[in-house]
């Protein structure tokens, strides 16, 4: 779809009403149910070509719209997880069948010392979002929110940069290189993300992947190591950084794959976390979570919860739904829209079933 043929008037029109009707959740009235698409070649090969993938983004917000649903519609600069890594000097290579991906440049402590903290005007990736967030801008008359690129949390991005095997055997033995680098990671995300956000006439929050509702604010934080550590690593290497970055642009979602419920107590002593993002069906994830503890981790938190979903998972929905979670229920996309509709109408009614049990 070319963004001259996307139909502006319904997307803002819907937007409005949707942005209205979840204003309801902060007080525990409303459970978001919401599906989105993209074709998988947005987040593949085509992410490196900016038309190719405004198009087909306009054309999956579009697909989106047509159904009820709680989720307001953004479009993303998305250009691979490297991003930041590459700033730091690590090889970035394109791929004609996949997304881009990036190389390692320290296993050895002597080549962590030797990392600084980059330039973003010298940094190519960086600047090739940026480029992409103006021309999505642009082409789309800034009427079309657009969220943050893909920003790995600096833990993460630290596991691109470094050998991840040498990084977690090796972290305790010399903290203080770590954590000057840990450290310039999360200033260089600070300062990107406000550039980025100038680009923009209207902004999506927290963004990549996240429920983004006018009411909520911060950045979506991509921690996928969450799921290979332990709470002690956590707290000494990953959550001075990531509550920098949260105090500083107005909250984080947390997200990893795989299984990382052990993590809730940690994450539940934070400041400023809008959200967090976690999977219970295989569909999302190939290791995904216990449902019984989720709810455990986060029962009783004014944290909500984003849980991506299969909507064939009844029974692992319903112990979602059961438990005392701020809850934002991802349905894994349908094709079909009157399946779509069905799926939306079936889970507001499974809630206000358990709602009356509460």
């Amino acid at each position: 779809m070319k963004p001259a043929e996307f139909d502006y008037d319904n997307y803002n029109k819907k937007c409005e009403e949707i942005n209205k009707r979840v204003s309801r959740f902060k007080t525990g009235e409303f459970l978001p149910v919401v599906t989105w698409t993209y074709p998988n070649s947005v987040y593949e090969w085509q992410c490196r070509y900016r038309e190719e993938s405004l198009s087909l983004q306009l054309e999956g917000v579009t697909k989106t719209l047509e159904t009820d649903n709680d989720w307001v519609p953004y479009i993303e600069p998305w250009h691979g997880v490297g991003v930041f890594a590459q700033a730091f000097g690590c090889p970035f290579e394109w791929s004609e069948r996949d997304a881009p991906w990036t190389k390692v440049i320290a296993d050895n402590i002597f080549k962590l010392r030797e990392l600084e903290k980059p330039d973003i005007n010298k940094s190519e990736m960086l600047q090739y979002v940026l480029e992409t967030t103006e021309y999505f801008n642009k082409m789309t008359r800034g009427e079309i929110a657009i969220g943050p690129t893909d920003t790995q949390g600096p833990l993460s991005t630290l596991s691109l940069i470094c050998d991840p095997c040498w990084m977690l055997t090796e972290a305790w033995d010399y903290p203080d290189d770590f954590h000057r680098v840990l450290n310039d990671i999360a200033d260089l995300i600070i300062e990107f993300s406000l550039e980025q956000r100038k680009l923009c006439d209207k902004r999506a929050a927290p963004g990549h992947s996240m429920w983004s509702p006018a009411m909520f604010s911060g950045i979506s934080l991509s921690d996928d190591l969450l799921t290979m550590i332990g709470a002690d690593f956590y707290k000494e290497f990953g959550k001075p950084y990531d509550q920098k970055i949260a105090d500083a642009l107005g909250g984080a979602v947390i997200h990893s794959c795989g299984q990382w419920t052990h993590m809730s107590d940690v994450i539940k002593t934070m400041n400023n976390i809008t959200m967090v993002d976690i999977a219970i069906s295989k569909v999302y994830d190939p290791d995904p979570n216990i449902p019984e503890k989720i709810v455990a981790g986060f029962e009783g938190s004014e944290i909500p919860v984003q849980i991506r979903c299969n909507p064939k998972d009844l029974e692992q929905i319903d112990i979602i739904l059961s438990g005392d979670i701020k809850t934002v229920l991802c349905l894994w996309w349908e094709e079909n829209p009157e399946k779509r509709q069905q799926n939306y109408e079936l889970f507001k009614k499974k809630w206000e079933y358990f709602k009356r049990k509460l």
